[in-house]
């Protein structure tokens, strides 16, 4: 009788072998031979699911982010206003292993998507679609009177300021710790509320 493969499974965990192995030996070391040792699998079983490296790199990229805004989507569920902000802004920071991994591979991509068209335009709509979220979620709180301000502006500073503390974050971790981050996000929502 003939093996069932279920293809989807396996390809969500060649995925996930993907961006280990870029966060943790960025871009270079995502070779397929070391996407091959990560997986056990052969490099032509890779070829099988992907076309090719740069199909494997933007299906990682998607797989990431579809992952977070999975995470999302069930921890913003019963949360509104600040209080939902507040929790949206922090699960993008580096708090803990999963999310440094997570941080490191963003930050990785980013200096691809300069020159691959595909990574930066998966880039340019995660980071519309983040954007938008942060918005709606400042306007809810301050139509509810948790906050003294809103709109888009304002959610591009929160959202640069959440960048430059994930990158602060992982390039200098003996500088910043998980306090150190949340306490900055904290503050910088106590200034909006003021």
């Amino acid at each position: 009788m003939p093996k069932i493969v279920d293809h989807d499974a396996r390809r969500r965990e060649l995925l996930d072998a993907v961006v280990r192995v870029i966060a943790q030996d960025g871009m270079e070391g995502a070779t397929t031979r070391a996407l091959a040792r990560e997986t056990g699998w052969s490099t032509g079983a890779l070829a099988h699911y992907f076309s090719g490296k740069a199909d494997i790199l933007a299906s990682a990229l998607e797989f990431s982010h579809d992952r977070i805004k999975a995470r999302w989507a069930a921890d913003l569920a019963d949360l509104h206003g600040v209080a939902a902000l507040r929790h949206l802004l922090l699960d993008n920071l580096p708090l803990d292993e999963p999310r440094r991994v997570e941080t490191r591979l963003e930050m990785v991509f980013w200096s691809q998507a300069l020159s691959d068209p595909r990574l930066r335009e998966i880039q340019r709509t995660e980071s519309r679609d983040l954007r938008d979220r942060v918005t709606r979620l400042l306007e809810e709180a301050h139509a509810a009177g948790e906050l003294a301000v809103a709109g888009e502006p304002i959610a591009e500073r929160l959202l640069a300021f959440v960048d430059g503390l994930s990158a602060h974050a992982v390039l200098y971790p003996d500088r910043l710790s998980a306090e150190d981050l949340t306490a900055a996000v904290d503050e910088e929502l106590a200034r909006l509320r003021r």
